[in-house]
């Protein structure tokens, strides 16, 4: 892949910081991608290349992800931070429409945003999340959020990570899960690693969980077109909640087999259907 980005960073009302990367032509239609809970923009880097020659792509770390700015309040990291920063974003390119692609907390962001402005995001894409939560996938995250685990090499890493997540992806190769660890790894000064987002969010993630653990009266009202990718082995978006899902009228949906929370959207199967549902009339 080659890198052709453009990178810089927000200074938001509150004095905090949003780092984000942008590809493609200013011209071009926009798209905003947002990561999931414990991610960062990295996570977007094949998809975001893939679209450029089609869109103006932004990728963002979201605030005490990444290269963006830590709260000192740990309260605030919630979704209404997420949404109010994602609009201050939006604001400085004073875009008048934008697509939205959210994996699992970002897509979560992207329906609420939906709602918020249909006009302003008339398509969106969701990652491997909807208006309700497995709580087989809330349990698993619940074992490793903000456990401030560290790696005394990438080797470790790896090898753990593997371990911990080889369900979700079971073809994975070694590549992979190199490439996997280190776009959620950050090295420290003695070169070992730690997960590059703060610590501190799992003081708010017990509620937060609870506010989009049903979001059906959100779904009921989106009138934005979207677009939905579940991993079949997913424990996070259920199958029963998937099937209920393409039942909306405005919904189109694909599954991608032997993958589960959440989908890289790396291979070329899922880049050509994001392209294809983007494009589209």
């Amino acid at each position: 892949m080659i890198d052709d980005y453009n990178e810089d960073f927000l200074t938001l009302q509150d004095g905090g910081s949003l780092f984000y990367k942008t590809y493609g032509n200013s011209s071009a239609h926009p798209i905003l991608c947002m990561h999931g809970l414990t991610r960062n923009s990295k996570d977007f880097n094949e998809l975001a290349e893939y679209l450029s020659d089609e869109f103006f792509v932004i990728t963002v770390d979201q605030r005490g992800r990444g290269r963006s700015s830590y709260i000192e309040d740990h309260q605030k990291y919630t979704p209404k931070t997420y949404i109010s920063d994602m609009h201050e974003l939006i604001q400085s390119f004073n875009f008048k429409e934008c697509y939205l692609i959210g994996t699992s907390m970002g897509g979560f962001m992207a329906m609420t945003m939906s709602v918020m402005n249909s006009a302003l995001f008339p398509k969106i894409v969701l990652n491997d999340c909807g208006p309700e939560i497995h709580q087989v996938g809330i349990n698993k995250i619940s074992t490793y959020l903000g456990k401030n685990e560290s790696f005394e090499s990438i080797d470790e890493a790896v090898a753990i990570l593997k371990a911990r997540h080889e369900s979700n992806f079971p073809l994975l190769t070694d590549t992979d899960w190199k490439r996997y660890c280190m776009n959620n790894l950050k090295i420290n000064e003695d070169h070992s690693y730690n997960f590059d987002y703060d610590q501190n969010i799992r003081v708010v993630y017990e509620t937060a969980k609870l506010n989009i653990g049903d979001m059906w009266n959100v779904w009921e009202e989106i009138n934005s077109n979207i677009f939905v990718i579940r991993g079949a082995l997913s424990q996070l978006l259920s199958e029963s909640t998937f099937k209920k899902m393409q039942a909306k009228e405005n919904v189109i949906s694909i599954e991608i087999p032997d993958t589960g929370h959440a989908p890289l959207l790396t291979s070329k199967f899922e880049l050509d259907s994001i392209k294809a549902f983007l494009l589209s009339n």
